[in-house]
């Protein structure tokens, strides 16, 4: 047969413990052990209140108990129930091209939970601009709400365009002949779309050609514009017998060029 429990040894008390240390042991032990406490141990609670009980009953030959009182006395346990709690933000970062940052989309962040959340992107969206995706972050305890998710974007640079503010700004290249005698060019879009560019005659390098509409989106709805940064290529390799001899024979018909330092 197993010896019952000491029941000063189950408080952590000495054989001649008071009432009142019974009770302040007591008190201290429930108040962390109760299985209404979080953290709560029924099991281990349900020993410590035998112990107690033992301790404060009446003796059986005399009437009185073994702390000195003729009855057990019943000691109240307040227990204080955890407030809700709100669960911590938390925070990823995604990376986008220009084309999904001007034209907008979704993306999957990783807030480094093991989670994968999907995230809308809207259209015309800066670099640096931060989204919060609300309950998104981690739960809430005691039946708190959980928190949000804050996403960083971060746009990467285009070979070809880049952003102020809301228009595109990109360089036409373009043929010597075609900035003398004119064309119709035609440019890749952001979207892939093709887009024929008019070029007036006599376009000369360092001017801007302006496509409307062609820019960034804004919350409004207006779109800005698509600037065109106009250059023109110059053959920098060895021309062949022909082609010098052509260029030549146009120096010849064309006017010299009148604007100063040149005589």
């Amino acid at each position: 047969m197993t010896a019952p429990e000491d029941p000063h040894a189950v408080l952590g008390l000495p054989p001649d413990a008071t009432r009142a240390q019974v009770v302040r042991a007591f008190r201290a032990l429930a108040c962390r052990l109760h299985p209404d406490v979080p953290g709560g141990d029924r099991a281990a609670y349900a020993r410590v209140r035998r112990a107690y009980d033992l301790l404060t009953a009446p003796s059986q030959d005399t009437g009185s108990s073994p702390t000195g009182r003729g009855r057990a006395v019943r000691i109240p346990v307040r227990v204080r129930k955890a407030r809700p709690r709100r669960g911590a933000d938390v925070s990823a970062t995604v990376r986008l091209g220009l084309g999904r940052a001007v034209h907008g989309g979704t993306v999957v962040a990783d807030p480094g939970d093991g989670r994968r959340v999907v995230v809308t992107v809207p259209a015309g969206i800066r670099d640096g601009t931060r989204l919060r995706l609300r309950d998104r972050g981690l739960p809430g305890a005691h039946g708190g709400p959980p928190g949000d998710l804050l996403v960083t974007v971060r746009v990467d640079e285009h070979p070809a365009y880049r952003r102020t503010a809301s228009d595109l700004r990109a360089t036409l290249v373009l043929a010597y002949t075609e900035a003398v005698l004119g064309t119709d060019a035609v440019i890749t879009a952001l979207d892939g779309r093709e887009i024929t560019v008019p070029v007036p005659p006599g376009t000369v390098p360092g001017s801007t050609i302006t496509l409307p509409g062609e820019g960034v989106p804004s919350s409004g709805g207006a779109r800005g514009d698509l600037v065109l940064d106009v250059t023109v290529d110059v053959p920098t390799g060895r021309l062949s017998p022909d082609q010098r001899a052509a260029l030549e024979r146009l120096d010849r018909v064309l006017p010299a060029p009148r604007k100063e330092p040149r005589r």
